[in-house]
């Protein structure tokens, strides 16, 4: 009779895990297995060498939509196309090409804006050094990625007056964005 009373609880709860199994099984669908492929490669095709894959990290590239040499590259453009914007004939077709609708375009072309004063002045620029010298810091964005470079600039503003020279080694931020399918500046600022 002991054995008995002892049997029955453990009877009771070993159904009670098999029932609890059923229900399990019954909740959780396996997945079908894929299809079997009906011809069986050749000895000589199959590899016993087990090759890791290659790491999966997004480069900064694919974060933003360019690499930090894209930006460079772009930075460096508008430094070559500012001899021909800030002097006659004042080419904003040319800015259009590397600047896009945004700050540094309204600063450009609006009726009081860099453009404008240098006409109204009978003013233009050279440049016998404007370079990129370094990169500081790229901050790749998706939709406005960054880059920071120093740049070293020799100018010179002509105008009824003569000629100032000015020469400068600064750190400046250049704000990206894709317009037409294309990057551009957007805008930038003295660090």
């Amino acid at each position: 009779m002991l054995v008995l009373l002892f049997a029955l609880p453990l009877g009771l709860v070993g159904l009670g895990f098999v029932v609890l199994l059923i229900q399990r099984q019954v909740a959780v669908k396996p997945t079908p297995a894929p299809p079997v492929s009906q011809e069986r490669p050749i000895d000589a095709d199959r590899s016993t060498t087990i090759q890791p894959l290659p790491a999966q990290e997004p480069s900064a590239a694919s974060q933003s939509g360019l690499s930090q040499q894209q930006a460079r590259a772009i930075v460096e453009e508008w430094l070559t196309v500012k001899s021909q914007i800030f002097a006659p004939p004042f080419n904003t077709d040319l800015a259009d090409q590397v600047v896009a609708a945004g700050p540094l375009w309204t600063d450009l072309t609006k009726p009081d804006g860099s453009i404008q004063w240098l006409k109204n002045n009978n003013s233009r620029y050279s440049y016998s050094i404007i370079r990129v010298n370094r990169v500081i810091r790229f901050i790749p964005s998706i939709a406005m990625p960054s880059i920071v470079v120093s740049v070293t600039e020799d100018s010179t503003l002509h105008s009824p007056k003569g000629a100032e020279k000015s020469s400068s080694t600064n750190d400046w931020l250049y704000t990206l964005k894709e317009e037409t399918g294309r990057w551009k500046i957007w805008d930038y600022r003295k660090q």
